[in-house]
């Protein structure tokens, strides 16, 4: 299980996550819902130790790693000349024919220079890459925007693939008809802790709120 347990994140004199509590079990998908500037990246970000925190935050009872993480970024950096396939060389996969068959059906030109690809094409690559590193806490910060409709599905399957494995896979969404698609439970983010979480059951009662 991961285990999030008295998070504060603060720059300058701003409190972004305020004693934020969570806990995850393998094999779960959760959603991540809240508005702008509510902190949703930034725990993402503490998660994968990019900003300092106080609190502690845990994975089968030990101080969490991050190379237990895989993160997808919402904007994903690459050098400019570097190719599909040159990217990719980077990583290493214990699933290669699994990982071959989703390049497939993400139909990528892996010989042209990244910086000519779409920003959909941009995060399919970028997905490909944390696929193949092949980690047990899988974090998709806003992996739909700017995919097209067939990559949306693509999604969906890619997500609940992961799930099958018994992976943890934490997701933000503005748009929330993927969360529905994907997930088993939402939190919802407020004022820089989880307000409420909502099981499959009480999922359309967050189409009453406005993000």
């Amino acid at each position: 299980m991961l285990e999030i347990k008295n998070i504060h994140v603060q720059f300058k004199n701003q409190k972004v996550l305020n004693n934020l509590n969570l806990s995850v079990e393998e094999g779960c998908i959760i959603g991540l819902l809240g508005k702008n500037g509510e902190g949703k990246t930034t725990l993402f970000e503490a998660l994968y130790r990019s900003v300092p925190f106080s609190g502690n935050i845990t994975w089968k009872n030990e101080q969490l790693k991050r190379e237990m993480i895989s993160y997808l970024e919402t904007e994903n950096y690459f050098y400019p000349y570097i190719t599909g396939e040159e990217y990719l060389a980077y990583f290493t996969s214990k699933k290669e024919n699994e990982i071959k068959e989703i390049i497939e059906k993400f139909n990528l030109p892996l010989k042209k220079y990244v910086q000519y690809y779409s920003s959909g094409m941009k995060k399919k690559l970028a997905l490909t890459g944390m696929l193949m590193l092949d980690k047990p806490i899988n974090i998709l910060d806003e992996p739909f925007n700017g995919v097209d409709f067939e990559g949306v599905h693509l999604l969906y399957d890619i997500i609940r693939q992961l799930k099958s494995e018994n992976k943890i896979v934490i997701v933000s969404s503005h748009i929330i008809e993927t969360l529905f698609n994907t997930c088993d439970t939402i939190a919802l983010l407020k004022e820089g802790k989880i307000e409420k979480i909502y099981r499959k059951e009480e999922f359309s009662q967050l189409n009453m709120l406005k993000f």
